[in-house]
Protein backbone atom coordinates (compact mmCIF):
# COMPACT_ATOMS: atom_id res chain seq x y z
CA UNK A 1 0.00 0.00 0.00
CA UNK A 2 1.35 3.45 -0.95
CA UNK A 3 1.75 5.71 2.04
CA UNK A 4 -0.14 8.99 1.99
CA UNK A 5 2.33 11.88 2.12
CA UNK A 6 1.60 14.60 4.67
CA UNK A 7 3.43 17.88 5.23
CA UNK A 8 2.99 19.32 8.73
CA UNK A 9 3.63 23.07 9.05
CA UNK A 10 4.12 24.72 12.42
CA UNK A 11 6.20 27.55 13.86
CA UNK A 12 6.05 25.69 17.17
CA UNK A 13 7.83 22.35 17.41
CA UNK A 14 10.29 20.97 19.98
CA UNK A 15 12.40 22.38 21.54
CA UNK A 16 9.87 25.23 21.67
CA UNK A 17 8.07 24.97 25.06
CA UNK A 18 4.39 25.36 24.22
CA UNK A 19 1.14 23.46 23.94
CA UNK A 20 1.12 23.85 20.14
CA UNK A 21 4.66 22.49 19.99
CA UNK A 22 3.68 19.43 22.01
CA UNK A 23 0.50 18.98 19.95
CA UNK A 24 2.43 19.09 16.66
CA UNK A 25 5.02 16.60 17.86
CA UNK A 26 2.50 14.01 19.07
CA UNK A 27 0.21 14.40 16.06
CA UNK A 28 3.21 13.85 13.78
CA UNK A 29 4.32 10.84 15.79
CA UNK A 30 0.87 9.25 15.78
CA UNK A 31 0.40 9.76 12.02
CA UNK A 32 3.79 8.13 11.40
CA UNK A 33 2.76 5.19 13.60
CA UNK A 34 -0.38 4.82 11.50
CA UNK A 35 1.63 4.45 8.30
CA UNK A 36 1.71 7.99 6.91
CA UNK A 37 4.80 9.59 5.38
CA UNK A 38 5.12 12.83 7.36
CA UNK A 39 7.52 15.75 6.97
CA UNK A 40 7.46 18.65 9.43
CA UNK A 41 8.37 22.16 8.30
CA UNK A 42 9.29 24.39 11.21
CA UNK A 43 11.72 27.10 12.35
CA UNK A 44 15.46 26.68 12.64
CA UNK A 45 17.16 26.09 16.01
CA UNK A 46 20.79 25.65 17.07
CA UNK A 47 20.58 22.23 18.67
CA UNK A 48 18.66 19.19 17.48
CA UNK A 49 16.11 18.14 20.12
CA UNK A 50 15.56 14.55 21.20
CA UNK A 51 11.98 14.69 19.82
CA UNK A 52 13.37 15.26 16.34
CA UNK A 53 15.37 12.05 16.64
CA UNK A 54 12.16 10.23 17.60
CA UNK A 55 10.43 11.48 14.46
CA UNK A 56 13.34 10.35 12.29
CA UNK A 57 13.40 6.89 13.90
CA UNK A 58 9.78 6.49 12.86
CA UNK A 59 10.66 7.39 9.27
CA UNK A 60 9.60 11.03 9.34
CA UNK A 61 11.54 14.20 8.51
CA UNK A 62 11.94 17.55 10.23
CA UNK A 63 12.83 20.33 7.79
CA UNK A 64 14.14 23.49 9.47
CA UNK A 65 13.81 26.80 7.63
CA UNK A 66 14.52 30.38 8.54
CA UNK A 67 15.23 31.60 12.03
CA UNK A 68 13.01 30.97 15.03
CA UNK A 69 12.52 34.11 17.11
CA UNK A 70 10.48 34.80 20.23
CA UNK A 71 7.92 37.59 20.51
CA UNK A 72 5.51 38.67 23.22
CA UNK A 73 1.90 38.16 22.15
CA UNK A 74 -1.35 37.41 23.97
CA UNK A 75 0.35 37.88 27.33
CA UNK A 76 3.04 35.25 26.78
CA UNK A 77 6.21 34.45 24.84
CA UNK A 78 5.45 32.99 21.40
CA UNK A 79 7.76 31.77 18.64
CA UNK A 80 7.57 32.64 14.97
CA UNK A 81 9.73 31.72 11.99
CA UNK A 82 11.40 34.35 9.82
CA UNK A 83 12.10 32.73 6.43
CA UNK A 84 14.82 34.21 4.21
CA UNK A 85 14.30 34.76 0.45
CA UNK A 86 16.18 31.49 -0.11
CA UNK A 87 13.77 29.74 2.29
CA UNK A 88 10.85 30.82 0.10
CA UNK A 89 12.57 29.21 -2.87
CA UNK A 90 13.20 26.09 -0.75
CA UNK A 91 9.55 25.96 0.38
CA UNK A 92 8.30 26.40 -3.18
CA UNK A 93 10.43 23.43 -4.24
CA UNK A 94 9.18 21.29 -1.33
CA UNK A 95 5.54 22.05 -2.06
CA UNK A 96 5.96 21.46 -5.80
CA UNK A 97 6.76 17.81 -5.02
CA UNK A 98 3.82 15.45 -4.65
CA UNK A 99 1.98 15.36 -1.31
CA UNK A 100 -1.58 14.37 -0.43
CA UNK A 101 -2.29 16.96 2.26
CA UNK A 102 -0.74 19.76 4.25
CA UNK A 103 -1.68 20.36 7.89
CA UNK A 104 -1.08 23.88 9.21
CA UNK A 105 -1.01 24.77 12.89
CA UNK A 106 -2.32 28.33 13.20
CA UNK A 107 -3.04 28.66 9.45
CA UNK A 108 -3.52 32.44 9.58
CA UNK A 109 0.00 33.08 10.88
CA UNK A 110 2.04 35.60 8.89
CA UNK A 111 5.11 33.39 8.49
CA UNK A 112 5.11 29.71 7.42
CA UNK A 113 1.37 29.31 6.68
CA UNK A 114 1.41 31.98 3.95
CA UNK A 115 4.01 30.40 1.63
CA UNK A 116 2.38 27.04 2.38
CA UNK A 117 -0.99 28.28 1.15
CA UNK A 118 0.57 30.00 -1.86
CA UNK A 119 2.72 27.08 -3.03
CA UNK A 120 0.88 23.91 -2.04
CA UNK A 121 -1.70 22.49 -4.44
CA UNK A 122 -2.68 19.66 -2.10
CA UNK A 123 -5.55 19.40 0.36
CA UNK A 124 -5.17 22.06 3.07
CA UNK A 125 -6.16 21.38 6.69
CA UNK A 126 -5.94 24.23 9.17
CA UNK A 127 -5.90 23.70 12.94
CA UNK A 128 -6.81 26.73 15.05
CA UNK A 129 -5.40 27.06 18.57
CA UNK A 130 -5.60 30.73 19.58
CA UNK A 131 -7.84 32.61 21.99
CA UNK A 132 -7.33 36.21 23.10
CA UNK A 133 -9.11 38.08 25.87
CA UNK A 134 -8.27 41.48 24.40
CA UNK A 135 -9.07 42.49 20.82
CA UNK A 136 -7.01 40.43 18.38
CA UNK A 137 -4.95 43.17 16.75
CA UNK A 138 -3.53 40.82 14.13
CA UNK A 139 -6.99 39.79 12.94
CA UNK A 140 -8.20 43.40 12.98
CA UNK A 141 -5.24 44.79 11.00
CA UNK A 142 -4.78 41.93 8.53
CA UNK A 143 -8.33 40.62 8.16
CA UNK A 144 -8.51 41.41 4.43
CA UNK A 145 -5.18 39.70 3.78
CA UNK A 146 -6.10 36.68 5.89
CA UNK A 147 -9.55 36.09 4.43
CA UNK A 148 -8.36 34.43 1.16
CA UNK A 149 -6.07 32.13 3.16
CA UNK A 150 -8.92 31.16 5.46
CA UNK A 151 -11.16 30.48 2.46
CA UNK A 152 -8.42 28.37 0.82
CA UNK A 153 -8.61 25.77 3.60
CA UNK A 154 -10.38 22.55 2.64
CA UNK A 155 -10.84 21.48 6.27
CA UNK A 156 -10.95 23.66 9.39
CA UNK A 157 -10.40 22.26 12.87
CA UNK A 158 -10.58 24.14 16.17
CA UNK A 159 -9.08 22.60 19.30
CA UNK A 160 -12.01 23.86 21.39
CA UNK A 161 -15.28 25.74 21.26
CA UNK A 162 -13.41 28.83 22.46
CA UNK A 163 -10.92 28.58 19.58
CA UNK A 164 -13.78 28.29 17.09
CA UNK A 165 -15.57 31.28 18.62
CA UNK A 166 -12.37 33.32 18.31
CA UNK A 167 -12.26 32.86 14.52
CA UNK A 168 -16.00 33.40 14.05
CA UNK A 169 -15.86 36.59 16.09
CA UNK A 170 -13.71 38.20 13.39
CA UNK A 171 -14.50 36.23 10.23
CA UNK A 172 -18.12 35.16 10.68
CA UNK A 173 -19.63 31.63 10.83
CA UNK A 174 -17.29 28.83 9.72
CA UNK A 175 -17.71 25.22 8.69
CA UNK A 176 -15.29 24.10 11.39
CA UNK A 177 -15.09 20.91 13.45
CA UNK A 178 -13.96 20.85 17.06
CA UNK A 179 -11.31 18.20 17.66
CA UNK A 180 -9.41 18.63 20.94
CA UNK A 181 -5.71 17.92 21.50
CA UNK A 182 -4.81 14.45 22.66
CA UNK A 183 -2.62 12.76 25.25
CA UNK A 184 -1.03 9.35 25.40
CA UNK A 185 -2.84 7.73 28.32
CA UNK A 186 -0.19 5.01 28.43
CA UNK A 187 2.39 7.69 29.20
CA UNK A 188 0.25 9.91 31.44
CA UNK A 189 -1.12 7.53 34.05
CA UNK A 190 -1.28 7.21 37.87
CA UNK A 191 0.98 4.17 37.53
CA UNK A 192 3.91 6.31 36.35
CA UNK A 193 4.74 7.64 39.81
CA UNK A 194 4.19 7.28 43.53
CA UNK A 195 2.47 9.67 45.84
CA UNK A 196 4.20 10.79 49.02
CA UNK A 197 2.92 9.17 52.22
CA UNK A 198 4.01 11.99 54.51
CA UNK A 199 3.04 15.12 52.59
CA UNK A 200 0.43 16.56 50.27
CA UNK A 201 1.87 17.75 46.95
CA UNK A 202 0.45 20.68 45.02
CA UNK A 203 1.82 21.02 41.47
CA UNK A 204 2.01 23.82 38.91
CA UNK A 205 3.20 23.03 35.37
CA UNK A 206 3.62 25.80 32.83
CA UNK A 207 5.64 28.74 31.58
CA UNK A 208 6.62 31.21 34.26
CA UNK A 209 5.20 34.30 32.61
CA UNK A 210 2.48 36.78 33.37
CA UNK A 211 -0.33 34.89 31.64
CA UNK A 212 0.06 31.57 33.43
CA UNK A 213 -0.54 33.07 36.87
CA UNK A 214 2.15 31.34 38.95
CA UNK A 215 2.61 34.65 40.81
CA UNK A 216 -1.01 34.49 42.01
CA UNK A 217 -0.54 30.91 43.17
CA UNK A 218 2.62 31.70 45.13
CA UNK A 219 0.93 34.70 46.73
CA UNK A 220 -1.94 32.45 47.87
CA UNK A 221 0.30 29.55 48.86
CA UNK A 222 1.33 30.86 52.29
CA UNK A 223 -2.28 30.87 53.48
CA UNK A 224 -3.15 27.59 51.71
CA UNK A 225 -0.27 25.85 53.47
CA UNK A 226 -1.06 27.40 56.82
CA UNK A 227 -4.83 26.90 56.87
CA UNK A 228 -5.41 24.04 54.46
CA UNK A 229 -3.50 21.37 56.31
CA UNK A 230 -4.82 21.99 59.81
CA UNK A 231 -7.07 18.97 59.44
CA UNK A 232 -4.85 17.12 56.99
CA UNK A 233 -2.72 14.23 58.20
CA UNK A 234 -0.05 14.88 55.55
CA UNK A 235 2.17 17.58 57.03
CA UNK A 236 3.85 19.62 55.72
CA UNK A 237 2.37 20.17 52.25
CA UNK A 238 4.57 21.34 49.38
CA UNK A 239 4.15 23.26 46.14
CA UNK A 240 6.20 22.04 43.18
CA UNK A 241 6.72 24.63 40.42
CA UNK A 242 7.64 23.00 37.10
CA UNK A 243 8.55 25.27 34.21
CA UNK A 244 10.77 28.16 33.23
CA UNK A 245 10.27 31.64 31.87
CA UNK A 246 10.92 35.37 32.32
CA UNK A 247 9.30 35.53 35.78
CA UNK A 248 11.24 32.66 37.35
CA UNK A 249 13.93 34.74 39.08
CA UNK A 250 11.37 37.21 40.46
CA UNK A 251 9.24 34.35 41.79
CA UNK A 252 12.21 32.65 43.42
CA UNK A 253 13.24 35.95 45.00
CA UNK A 254 9.73 36.51 46.34
CA UNK A 255 9.68 33.05 47.94
CA UNK A 256 13.08 33.68 49.50
CA UNK A 257 12.53 37.27 50.65
CA UNK A 258 9.07 36.64 52.09
CA UNK A 259 10.20 33.35 53.62
CA UNK A 260 7.38 31.39 51.99
CA UNK A 261 7.90 27.78 53.02
CA UNK A 262 7.25 24.59 51.10
CA UNK A 263 7.91 25.86 47.53
CA UNK A 264 10.32 23.97 45.27
CA UNK A 265 11.30 25.17 41.79
CA UNK A 266 12.20 22.42 39.30
CA UNK A 267 12.78 24.57 36.22
CA UNK A 268 12.14 23.13 32.77
CA UNK A 269 11.59 19.36 32.80
CA UNK A 270 11.83 17.30 29.62
CA UNK A 271 8.72 15.57 28.37
CA UNK A 272 9.73 12.04 29.34
CA UNK A 273 10.05 13.00 33.03
CA UNK A 274 6.75 14.87 33.31
CA UNK A 275 4.47 11.82 33.80
CA UNK A 276 6.31 10.85 36.97
CA UNK A 277 6.01 14.39 38.36
CA UNK A 278 2.26 14.48 37.67
CA UNK A 279 1.68 11.02 39.15
CA UNK A 280 3.46 12.02 42.38
CA UNK A 281 1.17 15.04 42.91
CA UNK A 282 -2.15 15.13 44.75
CA UNK A 283 -3.49 18.46 43.52
CA UNK A 284 -2.60 20.34 40.33
CA UNK A 285 -3.28 24.08 40.17
CA UNK A 286 -3.51 25.99 36.89
CA UNK A 287 -4.17 29.68 37.68
CA UNK A 288 -3.89 31.09 34.16
CA UNK A 289 -5.21 34.63 33.78
CA UNK A 290 -6.66 34.09 30.29
CA UNK A 291 -5.76 33.56 26.65
CA UNK A 292 -6.10 29.76 26.82
CA UNK A 293 -7.80 27.88 23.99
CA UNK A 294 -7.70 24.50 25.73
CA UNK A 295 -4.98 23.56 28.23
CA UNK A 296 -3.10 20.34 27.48
CA UNK A 297 -1.71 20.45 31.02
CA UNK A 298 -5.25 19.94 32.32
CA UNK A 299 -5.74 16.61 30.57
CA UNK A 300 -2.20 15.49 31.42
CA UNK A 301 -3.00 16.07 35.09
CA UNK A 302 -6.42 14.41 34.81
CA UNK A 303 -5.00 11.31 33.12
CA UNK A 304 -2.38 11.11 35.90
CA UNK A 305 -5.09 10.97 38.55
CA UNK A 306 -4.47 14.44 39.98
CA UNK A 307 -7.22 16.65 41.36
CA UNK A 308 -7.33 19.76 39.17
CA UNK A 309 -8.02 23.29 40.37
CA UNK A 310 -8.08 25.73 37.45
CA UNK A 311 -9.08 29.29 36.60
CA UNK A 312 -12.65 29.75 35.43
CA UNK A 313 -11.66 31.05 32.01
CA UNK A 314 -12.49 30.30 28.38
CA UNK A 315 -10.67 27.24 27.15
CA UNK A 316 -10.37 25.70 30.61
CA UNK A 317 -14.16 25.66 30.91
CA UNK A 318 -14.22 23.61 27.68
CA UNK A 319 -12.21 20.89 29.43
CA UNK A 320 -13.18 20.87 33.12
CA UNK A 321 -16.63 19.86 34.32
CA UNK A 322 -16.76 21.98 37.48
CA UNK A 323 -17.18 19.89 40.61
CA UNK A 324 -16.98 16.58 38.71
CA UNK A 325 -13.63 16.34 36.90
CA UNK A 326 -12.03 19.32 38.60
CA UNK A 327 -12.74 22.61 40.34
CA UNK A 328 -12.85 26.04 38.70
CA UNK A 329 -12.15 29.23 40.66
CA UNK A 330 -12.89 32.87 39.83
CA UNK A 331 -10.58 34.76 42.19
CA UNK A 332 -7.78 34.34 44.72
CA UNK A 333 -10.18 33.92 47.63
CA UNK A 334 -11.83 30.95 45.89
CA UNK A 335 -8.42 29.50 44.98
CA UNK A 336 -7.44 29.51 48.66
CA UNK A 337 -10.80 28.19 49.82
CA UNK A 338 -10.96 25.30 47.31
CA UNK A 339 -7.32 24.39 47.94
CA UNK A 340 -7.95 24.23 51.68
CA UNK A 341 -11.08 22.14 51.18
CA UNK A 342 -9.32 19.64 48.93
CA UNK A 343 -6.40 19.44 51.35
CA UNK A 344 -8.74 18.38 54.12
CA UNK A 345 -11.17 16.16 52.21
CA UNK A 346 -9.53 12.95 51.02
CA UNK A 347 -12.86 11.48 49.86
CA UNK A 348 -13.42 14.47 47.60
CA UNK A 349 -9.90 14.12 46.18
CA UNK A 350 -10.48 10.44 45.41
CA UNK A 351 -13.81 11.15 43.68
CA UNK A 352 -12.39 13.95 41.52
CA UNK A 353 -9.38 11.81 40.65
CA UNK A 354 -11.55 8.86 39.59
CA UNK A 355 -13.78 11.07 37.42
CA UNK A 356 -10.78 12.85 35.89
CA UNK A 357 -9.09 9.60 34.86
CA UNK A 358 -12.29 8.38 33.21
CA UNK A 359 -12.84 11.72 31.43
CA UNK A 360 -9.25 11.80 30.15
CA UNK A 361 -9.81 8.59 28.17
CA UNK A 362 -11.77 10.48 25.52
CA UNK A 363 -8.64 12.52 24.79
CA UNK A 364 -6.44 9.52 24.09
CA UNK A 365 -4.32 10.27 21.02
CA UNK A 366 -5.44 7.12 19.24
CA UNK A 367 -9.02 8.45 19.27
CA UNK A 368 -8.04 12.01 18.38
CA UNK A 369 -5.74 11.10 15.49
CA UNK A 370 -8.47 8.87 14.02
CA UNK A 371 -10.73 11.94 13.77
CA UNK A 372 -8.00 13.96 12.05
CA UNK A 373 -7.29 11.02 9.77
CA UNK A 374 -10.89 11.24 8.55
CA UNK A 375 -10.22 14.84 7.49
CA UNK A 376 -7.15 13.72 5.55
CA UNK A 377 -9.08 10.99 3.74
CA UNK A 378 -12.26 12.95 2.96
Amino acid sequence: MIKKKIIMVSDSFPPVPSGVSKYTFFLTKKLLERGYDVSVITGGVKNKPQEENEIEKLGGKVIRVGKLISVIANGTRCFITLPSPYDFYKLKKIFSSYHDAVIMQGPLGLTLPYPTTLFSKAKKIGIFHSVTDKPNIGFILFKRIMRPFLDALDEKIAVSKSAKNEIEKYFGPQNMDIIPPGIDTKIYSPSKGKRYNDKLIFLFVGRLDERKGADNLIRAWKQIRKEGIKKCNKVPSQLFIVGDGPMRQDLENEVKNKKIEGVKFFGFIEEKKLPEIYASADICVFPSKGGESFGIVLIEAMASGCCVIASKIRGYQDVISDGRTGILFSNEKELISFSEKLSQDETMREELSKNAIEESKKYDWDKIVALIEEKIKN
